[in-house]
């Protein structure tokens, strides 16, 4: 977990390599109610993700994106 610099919070799901970025209300009393609908939201943002790139062992690349080697 951590925080972007906008202000909201990012959660890690490391075996999909996916962040969740989280708004933080306003009123920090509504923050456990962002908190709870943060993953059920994650489950659909995540399934039309799957349907836009698809991912390869777990990692998810875009097929026309370059690949730059250092």
């Amino acid at each position: 977990m951590g925080c972007a610099p906008a202000g909201e919070l990012l959660l890690v799901h490391r075996e999909q390599n996916l962040l969740l970025r989280v708004p933080v209300p306003e009123d920090l009393g509504d923050l456990p109610a962002a908190l709870e609908d943060a993953p059920r939201a994650y489950g659909a943002q995540r399934a039309a993700l799957k349907k836009q790139f698809t991912p390869v062992n777990r990692h998810w690349a875009e097929a026309s994106a370059r690949v730059h080697r250092f």
